[in-house]
């Protein structure tokens, strides 16, 4: 036998347990979160499918859901021993790499995450079936040589998990080649999905949150071998500072991309204790506006203080850079928007990874905060540039180049006032032929509409207010919420699950167009815009009211000025 059971002992991270679980599983009920519980075959086939779900079936062949008996195992329990060792020893057996039993057998992560829990069962076997080590020995090898075959290897956090498991067999298996090339290819990783600000490429905040975590892991693996981290590890060391920027001031992450409700407050880094606990712990980001080349604005009124607490603060996030990311929407110039303790423009969030008619929605441009156009595919392949940036202490001006669709420029600039904390949203589109435009803006499930005579939206959730108003007089706005047939109106809240949620959309159709919207948020009545210049003019005056605060904004083709600004008792 050749294994080291000692590099086995300092690969396992986590021998706590929960009980129930325990129970649960050595009376036949198997859970994996999010799915529903179901009754475990006394025969498995391994082509199991219950529900009819990728994920399940994933996970199923994963073996994880097998760590909290061989946790238990090692702490004396002999049931949790003999059925952990039955389900591992009869999956090798029915799922050889040549002809396994299932396609899920096989699949890129799950080989690399059922590998680290052959290793570090090393030790547990050792102790109670010795007989049985060179079975395990070979079990290891087997994954450890899939995983080292180059045309088995995955992608962005996939192949993470895979060279994290080949890294483990080596240490365990005692051999450098392995481990080695896991090192290689593990330094080539870091500097393909972490660029130089510490942004993740798989453009969701939830992705970026959980190969923080998962890169945590796997470099404290080579710490504890005493072996150097790879080149490109110190870019993962600033993830967390833009995982603070893309939490609002609800202590959430921005649901950009495949991202549902989630919180920072596991990372454990000062930065993101502050936002996890709204403010009350850690250490507060020192810019309020913060630009990632890889795609992100994410900026705030501020991060709180005695006069004014974190939640209260004003939020806002555009995206910009390639439509093709992993777990990435077609979210080019999207817009979100947070103030008085209210998400009122959001993105639609994950729901799940199947080909379901939600999942769709979720996943395509029409959904999220842009502009779309009738009968127009975007391609996939789109680019959206920012092509200008003003960041003063009056004001924020953003200018973004979309190419999404053939055949048609399009723009847009977001101007973010200061000291009315509202932004004004400047959409231009022109088209060889006639274009039927939508400009969407999607609201948070709590975001109740109103339409007003004159035009405008006015927005409420609970006792807080806002407003969209539509400054060109030949858009038709409408509301659609919880709609089935076509199906819209619905945001993702949980694997799954789903919420009405209204979006409003102003339509207009023509050569050349262009949308001109202010969104703000009210202290204590409706915001009321009324414009100053005339439709289609070049400069666009406004004159914008929140509460006490008036204020003139007159915006140029590359200025932006207030000329007026009043505020009342």
């Amino acid at each position: 036998m050749t294994l080291d059971l000692d590099a086995a002992r300092r690969q396992d991270f986590t021998t706590s347990f929960n009980s129930k679980e325990v129970a649960d599983l050595l009376e036949g009920r198997l859970r994996m979160s999010p799915h529903p519980e179901w009754e475990l075959p006394a025969e498995p086939t391994w082509k199991e499918d219950p529900f009819k779900d990728r994920n399940w079936c994933f996970q199923y062949h994963m073996l994880r859901w097998l760590e909290p008996l061989r946790r238990a195992a090692a702490k004396g329990d002999d049931a949790a021993y003999e059925m952990w060792l039955r389900w591992v020893r009869d999956w090798v057996e029915k799922n050889p790499p040549a002809s396994p039993r299932s396609s899920w057998a096989w699949v890129d992560m799950s080989d690399g995450i059922r590998g680290q829990h052959l290793c570090v069962a090393a030790p547990l076997v050792a102790e109670r079936s010795p007989e049985l080590l060179e079975w395990l020995e070979a079990a290891i090898r087997t994954h450890a040589e899939h995983l080292a075959d180059p045309s088995n290897m995955g992608n962005a956090n996939h192949a993470l998990h895979q060279q994290e498991s080949l890294f483990v067999c080596g240490r365990v298996l005692g051999e450098e080649r392995l481990w080695q090339l896991a090192l290689e290819r593990m330094g080539a990783l870091l500097r393909e999905q972490y660029d130089e600000q510490g942004v993740n490429a798989e453009g969701a905040i939830a992705y970026h949150h959980n190969n923080y975590l998962w890169w945590e892991r796997t470099l404290r693996r080579m710490d504890v071998e005493q072996i150097p981290r790879p080149d490109g590890a110190d870019r993962h060391l600033h993830a967390p500072e833009e995982i603070a920027h893309a939490t609002r001031p609800d202590g959430t992450y921005v649901t950009i991309g495949d991202t549902d409700h989630m919180t920072p407050i596991v990372l454990g880094t000062p930065l993101t204790d502050y936002t996890a606990t709204l403010g009350q712990e850690g250490e507060a980001p020192g810019d309020a506006v913060k630009v990632y080349d890889a795609g992100y604005v994410f900026a705030r009124s501020g991060w709180g203080d005695e006069q004014r607490p974190y939640t209260d603060h004003t939020f806002y996030s555009l995206r910009f850079g390639p439509s093709r990311r992993v777990h990435g929407h077609p979210d080019g110039t999207s817009v979100t928007y947070s103030a008085a303790r209210t998400n009122w423009v959001v993105d639609p969030g994950k729901f799940d990874y199947s080909s379901s008619v939600p999942r769709k929605h979720v996943t395509s441009r029409a959904a999220h905060s842009v502009l779309s156009f009738d009968g127009r595919k975007p391609q996939k392949d789109a680019q959206v540039t920012l092509v200008r940036r003003e960041i003063t202490s009056r004001h924020h001006d953003f200018v973004l180049e979309d190419d999404s669709f053939a055949r048609i420029a399009l723009s847009r600039r977001v101007v973010y006032s200061v000291a009315g904390e509202y932004l004004v949203v400047i959409d231009h589109a022109t088209s060889p032929r006639v274009m039927n435009a939508q400009q969407r803006w999607q609201l948070g499930p709590d975001v109740t509409a109103r339409h007003r005579a004159e035009g405008g939206v006015d927005l409420t959730a609970g006792e807080q207010h806002a407003a969209l108003w539509f400054c060109e007089p030949e858009v038709e706005v409408r509301t659609v919420r919880g709609q089935e047939d076509p199906f819209d109106g619905w945001v993702a809240t949980g694997w799954k699950k789903k919420a009405p949620a209204a979006a409003v959309t102003a339509h207009a159709s023509g050569k050349e167009l262009r949308f001109v919207t202010v969104l703000a948020a009210g202290r204590g009545e409706h915001p009321a815009v009324r414009q100053i210049s005339e439709p289609g003019d070049q400069v666009i005056a406004l004159e914008v009211a929140i509460g006490a605060l008036t204020e003139q904004i007159v915006i140029g083709a590359e200025s932006v000025e207030f000329p007026a600004t009043a505020q009342g008792a």
